[in-house]
């Protein structure tokens, strides 16, 4: 839970939207789970999805595709079939709740 206290108050200072990345591999990798409506997601197309985790996912579509190619959305409403959903991307309020 201080994990969620901490990544809240720096979504406050920081005034984010959603939580970045970095910080939402960190509670999925702690095994913190968060209920939200939103995803980090990014394109399978090219590089597939036969990674053993997301973090390692995450390294290779920043590598093969720059960082602004993984955003926050759902499969659906990007990428249609060719989209991995990397992790939760929590809101402020979802950290909080």
């Amino acid at each position: 839970m201080e994990l969620k206290r901490q990544f809240a108050q720096k979504m406050l200072d920081e005034r984010l939207d959603f939580l970045p990345l970095e910080e939402s591999l960190q509670l999925k990798e702690a095994g913190i789970e968060v209920e939200t409506k939103f995803s980090w997601v990014c394109s399978i197309e090219e590089i597939g999805d036969e990674f053993e985790t997301s973090r390692e996912f995450a390294e290779a579509a920043i590598d093969f595709y720059g960082e602004d190619e993984i955003e926050v959305g759902n499969g659906y409403d990007h990428h249609a079939e060719f989209t991995y959903d990397i992790c939760p991307a929590p809101t402020y309020i979802d950290l909080i709740k």
